[in-house]
């Protein structure tokens, strides 16, 4: 039998998952033999996947010093933790998630038993990315054993970090015993929140010792500076956010950047008058500083959280369609049930909306949805609309051309419309901002002008 069980092995780290026939036939036995073979490893090494004459097999892997297996959780809304299943590492690469409860939002057709052929697609957003992202892998990339550049670590890396240290990721998962106790940890202790009044005072330190490579709280993406903090704005009332910030510096590019962040805030002050959910922001300037707030809609109160996962992470695992724009994202969800109607048309007007201010950083990072366990997934409120297209350029330079609006296609007319009434309300609106710099308010009144007359030209 040893022999077998090691011809056995062998199957498995060949071929990854197989079935009993397939065993059968590999090893040249009966029905009967693999049933024993199987019996025989499968306290801790074989994992079955499916039922009767379904049933799958394969392997478990050892991922370094942290084993193969691990439970998988998710922290409520009221910040209760629940298991919702296990994660296995497995031989040939792939991964599978044995599920308590049905949750079916996460397999899809594609993956049916639960099998995925890398690190499941709604843990990769937990990868760490972005400005804090780095700030995290140079910090724990000694202790971890992996490269200080995130972009290079591999779907082992990942779970050795989120076994390890994945206690404040985004949305509301979390893999292992030991990143749960570190997150339920908290609710021993009375949480240090920054009352409103003193944000004057702890978003400059906060600022300067995120620039200057200290730890600025848990991982969020995105490539702006920035920090995460927990605010209490009222007694009983506590949120979370996170700041962005602009250099504190003379430069024009410092300047430039704290118009940028308070063109976001105009953006989604517009977009939510006009019943488009947007995250919560504020602005604020101290020692030098603009500083952008947003609340976070990934958690609830002092401790709760709610499931997120990113368009990216989405349309890769069922689509692989990142190059193409937002629209086309809308189209491929509604027609998959991944949206509902209304939701596909927000995505839509949303990236009218920011090719009429001149978003190009509208990649599918910047776009999320709510995770819950049965399509169609809510989309989550916008966030990062901005004119990317004035951000300074690596030698400081500052584009100041006028907007180029986009031309209407007869079937997007109404979206078209729509959007162009909201970018022209946008910019008239950063035209007359106190908090702008006189130079952008002078483009920004230009671009009224020109969104006002492509409306005219094509309409």
């Amino acid at each position: 039998m040893n022999l077998l069980t090691d011809a056995l092995d062998v199957q498995f780290k060949r071929r990854g998952v197989l079935t009993a026939r397939d065993i059968a036939e590999a090893l040249d036995v009966s029905q009967s033999t693999v049933s024993r073979l199987i019996t025989g490893m499968r306290a801790s090494r074989i994992v079955r996947m499916g039922r009767a004459r379904s049933s799958r097999y394969a392997l478990r892997r050892s991922v370094r010093s942290i084993g193969s297996t691990w439970p998988l959780y998710r922290i409520d809304p009221d910040g209760s933790p629940k298991t919702i299943g296990r994660l296995y590492a497995l031989e040939g690469g792939r991964w599978y998630v044995e599920q308590d409860e049905p949750w079916d939002a996460v397999r899809g057709v594609e993956f049916p038993d639960g099998l995925y052929p890398g690190l499941p697609w709604f843990l990769q957003d937990l990868r760490p990315r972005g400005f804090l992202g780095r700030s995290f892998a140079r910090r724990y990339s000694a202790r971890l054993g992996v490269p200080a550049d995130p972009r290079r670590w591999s779907d082992d890396d990942i779970a050795l970090a989120l076994v390890q240290l994945g206690d404040n990721l985004p949305g509301d998962l979390v893999v292992g015993e030991t990143a749960l106790t570190a997150a339920q940890m908290v609710r021993t202790r009375d949480v240090t929140a920054v009352s409103a009044g003193a944000r004057p005072v702890v978003y400059p330190t906060k600022a300067d010792a995120t620039v200057s490579g200290e730890w600025p709280g848990s991982s969020a993406a995105g490539e702006q500076p920035k920090f995460t903090v927990c605010l209490s704005d009222r007694p009983g009332a506590t949120r979370h956010a996170i700041v962005k910030f602009s250099g504190n510096g003379n430069r024009a590019e410092d300047r430039r950047w704290a118009d940028l962040l308070v063109a976001e805030h105009v953006a989604n002050g517009v977009l939510s008058e006009h019943g488009v959910p947007c995250a919560s922001t504020q602005i604020l300037q101290s020692a030098g500083r603009y500083f952008l707030e947003s609340t976070r809609f990934d958690r609830v109160g002092e401790q709760g959280r709610r499931g997120l996962v990113s368009l990216e992470a989405l349309d890769a695992a069922f689509f692989g369609a990142l190059d193409t724009p937002w629209t086309d994202a809308a189209s491929r969800l509604l027609a998959d049930g991944w949206l509902t109607q209304a939701d596909s048309a927000r995505l839509s007007l949303l990236w009218w909306f920011g090719s009429f201010i001149g978003n190009t950083d509208m990649h599918y990072g910047n776009v999320s949805l709510f995770l819950d366990r049965a399509r169609p997934l809510a989309l989550a409120p916008a966030y990062d609309m901005v004119p990317m297209l004035y951000r300074p350029d690596s030698e400081g330079y500052l584009p100041n051309d006028p907007i180029v609006p986009p031309p209407p296609l007869p079937e997007t007319r109404d979206l078209w419309l729509q959007a162009e009434g909201l970018a022209e309300a946008f910019w008239s609106r950063l035209a007359s901002n106190d908090w702008v710099s006189a130079g952008f308010r002078d483009l920004a009144s230009r671009n009224a002008d020109a969104v006002a007359e492509s409306k005219r030209r094509f309409l």
